[in-house]
């Protein structure tokens, strides 16, 4: 069994930016279920002779005026403070002058700070003067799949799309649960296509609006790479995709992340290596693009900076499951074999469901500590505690060919573990050494000539 596995690309979501660094309030992941979309039927173009919205002179003036100050503040970079103010200068407009937009901006202000209770609450206002509020609809939909509502966020996305056929945002948002569905081990031949269907279908509408979308570009070229085992063709159609995005922009981290990825699965490292540190370059923050990037250089042996790429990931994700694994190998990789097994036991702490802390600490006790033993009963006791945790890796989910190596190396735990201990009890039936006699007496030095 590989003791890494690469990360792929995370969820790219089209909705507000969350650039800030603030932290997201509390309370949406008190596990209530959030409220139902609302009811939009499917998006029917305007008949030639239907009335068209009159908006007085006054209210596209307040409008943008506080549409202004929103350009400034996210040209300067969002703040708290600048999030609120941009928010009470859309709310304003909006009692003002009933503007469904303006209620809507007020949300996505206060979204762009990851103040996502009061976004969620404006958001909801906007649905409640417009039940078929596209923008709106989406971005709850963002908020519910950030505080792990995937279900209730394609429902969302889902009804946005119904009142909004081009959104974009919303099909790539679909298009990317489609993709993580698909990578699932357990998702069978006829779900497996269904979905890559629904997310190319997604994808190519999303394109046909604006041909010029990186994000679409991207998540069309992972939905080609999955699936490259049975058909190698399909590598050859993600690069196409990859290619058309990296033409419209090159500074676009899940851009170079996936095509790191591409790289790595044409097995040139370090082409995958340069992608993934220049996603590092243009994202310090892109947990996903760091893994891959301590990932490969833990197959380079160059432990110390595949240890610095998972601490960075674990003080962005601190419970991300892969980045301790990965931080336990590069220590072992740098012989420090307490540091390794105290990442180990904690990943066990954190997944024991997963089993590649337990092969992990197997191939630690079997392949190293137990050789560093002097004593040859510490040394198969380690052989014994390596044999424990195989069995345990055995006991969880995963792959024949897993399965089959560890049942390889309790096997060979076994034979060891049974030769130490006929060596042990071969070296207690031998007769006790013969005394050594003791020395013989030093000559007396020879007496000096006479004179």
């Amino acid at each position: 069994m590989k003791a890494t596995r690469f990360v792929s690309i995370a969820m790219i979501l089209g909705a507000a930016a969350c650039g800030s660094g603030q932290k997201t309030q509390s309370g949406l992941g008190s596990g209530k279920a959030p409220p139902p979309p609302p009811h939009v039927g499917d998006a029917k173009p305007d008949a030639p002779d239907a009335p068209k919205r009159e908006i007085s002179k006054d209210a596209k003036g307040d409008y943008q005026a506080a549409l202004d100050f929103y350009s400034a503040q996210e040209k300067g970079g969002w703040n708290e403070s600048g999030c609120k103010q941009s928010a009470d200068k859309f709310s304003a407009v909006a009692r003002e002058h009933k503007l469904v937009e303006a209620q809507y901006m007020v949300g996505r202000s206060l979204h762009n700070c990851n103040l996502l209770e009061d976004a969620e609450k404006a958001y909801q206002a906007a649905i409640a003067m417009k039940s078929n509020h596209a923008q709106s609809i989406s971005n709850l939909g963002e908020i519910y799949f950030r505080d792990g509502k995937t279900s209730a966020a394609k429902d969302y996305w889902t009804n946005a799309i119904k009142a909004n056929p081009k959104l974009i945002a919303a099909r790539n948002n679909i298009a990317s649960l489609d993709l993580e569905e698909m990578r699932k081990p357990d998702t069978d031949a006829a779900k497996w296509t269904a979905l890559e269907a629904d997310a190319r279908q997604n994808l190519s509408n999303a394109l046909a609006v604006d041909n010029d979308n990186v994000k679409s570009y991207v998540l069309y070229g992972l939905v080609y790479m999955e699936g490259r085992q049975k058909n190698k063709n399909r590598l050859d159609l993600a690069k196409l995709l990859l290619d058309e995005g990296a033409k419209r922009t090159d500074k676009y981290a899940p851009l170079e992340n996936a095509r790191g990825l591409y790289f790595l699965y044409r097995n040139n490292l370090s082409e995958a290596l340069n992608h993934f540190s220049k996603a590092v370059e243009l994202d310090p923050k892109f947990a996903e693009a760091r893994m891959n990037v301590g990932l490969i250089t833990l197959g380079f042996r160059k432990y110390d900076v595949a240890r610095d790429q998972f601490q960075k990931v674990l003080e962005l994700q601190p419970k991300n499951y892969d980045a301790i694994i990965g931080l336990g190998i590069a220590a072992r990789g740098m012989n420090d074999l307490d540091a390794a097994e105290t990442a180990y036991k904690k990943a066990k702490d954190l997944d024991g469901s997963r089993g590649d802390a337990f092969y992990n600490l197997g191939v630690l006790y079997k392949d190293f500590k137990a050789a560093k033993q002097a004593d040859l009963k510490a040394s198969q006791e380690a052989y014994r505690t390596a044999r424990g945790f195989f069995q345990q890796f055995g006991e969880k989910k995963g792959t024949d060919a897993d399965k089959q190596e560890a049942k390889d190396n309790i096997a060979d735990c076994d034979k060891v573990i049974k030769q130490l201990d006929e060596f042990i009890k071969n070296m207690a039936n031998q007769p006790p050494p013969a005394p050594t006699p003791p020395p013989a007496p030093t000559p007396a030095p020879a007496a000096p000539p006479a004179k």
